[in-house]
């Protein structure tokens, strides 16, 4: 389910629409003594008090522009902070091209703020003031040639402004190595209120946060790069926007923080708050309440396809025992918003996973494939900005499998260019890790992912191993090792009625001596409805037998892998949920089992 984000504040009185003429800038003049020179003395308290008048004024006189739309702000709301009320339900709210008017204003706002900032080059907040509202013009090339250009402003706010300019312009890498130098240029309180994000954690994620900062600096270091590379939407892209994001929203808040703005309130904390979680607006309604009133009420929006990318708390301890469901951005009531430039689009992805234990090294199997896009907005009849190929129109569709060491190695990958369908492979040693399969076309800016946790333990010499069960289309030319049966894996463990399929597996431990294997395999229902259990329970109706094979075949006569293919053709299975289940039983061992749930579509 996708959630989405707005926010709506009380105006605090009725719209005044003032109109004035471009200020002009104040000067005092000094006569200097029998020589007939006139000195010019700038007075910077006037000049900065223009700049924040224009600012002001810019703000007041935009509203106009915004859409009106109809209907009230004070329904109820999904949760409240400070003074304002949020909903996780854009509805079919999307970004609309602002009006050129509004353009117009923030043109001549921007051309005082130069001006002034020419006569001020060490005012942080004029520096600040031009570099947000080039942002808001997209004009992000010169945001950046402004905020390198800094003067003498305080260092770390001139590297916070390039390192925001730079995640605007997708250099997630380079804005990344910026914003370190500005948190690392920070007081300690800042630096520490910044890098810990506590207002996009869940309960459970700032408790470990706190253990982690009561424990020492370098444990609340390691636990913050942990989060964070959990939080990274997609591994295919180089760099870390979700990090960057982060501090991009803290910057903003900073710039807006002394200056005026839409909801025609003061900043406070709650404002900080929403922008951090949600981050900054993309767009703006305004509305008035039905009945006597002639209050107006603004609607900020957030992107229509924000997900919450941060890991919950109860997995950042141990990221391995995390299931897929634990790492979906899609989830109903997120504690936080973020939307990749690149991939707006991201869906979960469930494919096939398949471990394949070979002594004390693991080979991991995923599936890749492009999920089909089936939010909101797909099917209307309007344009959808955010999916325009724009830059990324002819990039290559890519797809990727990522392991994530749990102590703060290099990923490990293994990546493919061209496509967005078929199988990776990647052989690591046994151990912890986060595994991320992904795929992402750059061109329909959509990409899918599964993320999870897994545990491997080296298995010891001369003990039997059973692999992950994995489902292929048959062939032909039945598969001899596991790479040659890659090609003909499943995307997904589904198949039609009626069709025809295939799995593969691996023995590991064999091969030290003689002896003969006996493998089971068995398909059988597990959807049975309620009253089948209630009738097979009470013996009125006959349980349901699961389909069994099983035969006997001699030991490998070395040590090593042992790959096996089986064409299983059961066209009497309905449309439902089934388990195949695998036994290996070999004489003087126990028992080694694996099992695969598949589901039948209809045709």
């Amino acid at each position: 389910m996708e959630s989405r984000k707005y926010l709506s504040a009380r105006g605090l009185g009725t719209l005044l629409l003032i109109c004035a003429t471009s200020p002009q800038i104040n000067m005092a003049q000094i006569v200097s003594g029998e020589i007939d020179t006139v000195t010019v003395v700038i007075d910077p308290s006037e000049s900065q008090a223009i700049a924040r008048a224009a600012q002001a004024r810019f703000e007041r006189r935009r509203i106009r522009y915004f859409p009106l739309v109809l209907g009230s702000a004070t329904a109820a709301c999904d949760e409240r902070i400070g003074r304002f009320c949020s909903w996780y339900d854009e509805g079919d709210w999307y970004p609309r091209p602002e009006l050129v008017e509004a353009e117009e204003l923030r043109e001549e706002l921007l051309f005082l703020l130069d001006s002034i900032q020419a006569l001020l080059p060490g005012d942080g907040w004029l520096l600040g003031q031009r570099v947000w509202y080039l942002s808001e013009a997209q004009r992000w090339e010169e945001a950046l040639e402004a905020a390198r250009s800094c003067g003498t402003a305080e260092p770390w706010w001139c590297a916070a402004l390039e390192g925001f300019s730079l995640h605007g312009l997708e250099r997630y890498v380079e804005a990344d190595r910026v914003f370190s130098i500005a948190i690392d240029q920070m007081d300690n309180e800042q630096s520490l209120r910044w890098r810990v994000p506590r207002w996009v954690m869940d309960d459970d994620g700032q408790n470990v946060v706190k253990e982690a900062a009561t424990s020492s600096s370098e444990a609340l270091d390691n636990l913050l790069e942990r989060l964070w590379r959990l939080a990274d939407p997609l591994y295919l892209v180089e760099g870390n926007d979700r990090k960057t994001s982060h501090y991009a929203r803290w910057t903003v808040a900073k710039i807006r923080e002394e200056a005026k703005n839409p909801y025609r309130i003061s900043w406070g904390n709650d404002l900080d708050e929403l922008t951090i979680r949600h981050g900054w607006e993309l767009g703006w309604n305004r509305t008035s309440d039905a009945g006597f009133t002639t209050v107006e009420h603004v609607i900020g929006h957030k992107h229509p396809e924000g997900r919450d990318y941060i890991p919950p708390g109860k997995i950042l301890n141990t990221p391995s025992l995390a299931v897929s469901g634990d790492l979906r951005a899609d989830v109903e009531r997120p504690r936080s918003l973020y939307a990749p430039a690149y991939a707006p689009v991201l869906l979960p992805m469930e494919g096939q996973v398949a471990f394949f234990p070979r002594g004390s090294r693991v080979v991991v199997v995923g599936t890749h494939f492009l999920p089909d896009d089936t939010t909101r907005h797909v099917g209307h009849d309007h344009p959808i900005p955010w999916l325009n190929p724009g830059t990324q129109d002819g990039m290559l569709d890519r797809a990727g499998i990522f392991l994530v060491p749990l102590d703060g190695a290099r990923i490990k990958s293994a990546q493919v260019m061209g496509h967005t369908e078929g199988a990776l492979s990647l052989e690591v040693p046994s151990g912890s890790y986060v595994l991320s399969t992904e795929t992402w076309s750059p061109r329909k800016r959509r990409a899918g992912r599964l993320r999870m946790g897994f545990q491997s333990q080296p298995v010891p010499e001369d003990v039997a191993s059973l692999s992950d069960i994995l489902m292929l289309r048959p062939s032909s030319r039945e598969p001899e090792v596991l790479a040659a049966a890659l090609p003909h894996a499943l995307k997904k463990a589904e198949i039609l009625a009626g069709q025809t399929f295939a799995i593969a597996w691996e023995v590991s431990g064999l091969g030290f001596r003689s002896e003969t294997l006996l493998f089971e395999v068995s398909v059988s229902s597990i959807n049975r409805g309620v009253l089948r259990q209630i009738g097979e329970f009470l013996r009125i109706i006959e349980p349901a037998r699961p389909l069994r094979l099983s035969w006997e075949e001699p030991g490998p006569l070395s040590p090593g892998p042992l790959f096996r293919y089986l064409n299983l053709d059961l066209p009497n299975l309905k449309a439902g949920k089934y388990e195949i289940r695998m036994v290996l039983k070999t004489a003087g061992r126990a028992d080694a089992v694996s099992a695969r749930v598949f589901s039948v579509q209809e045709q």
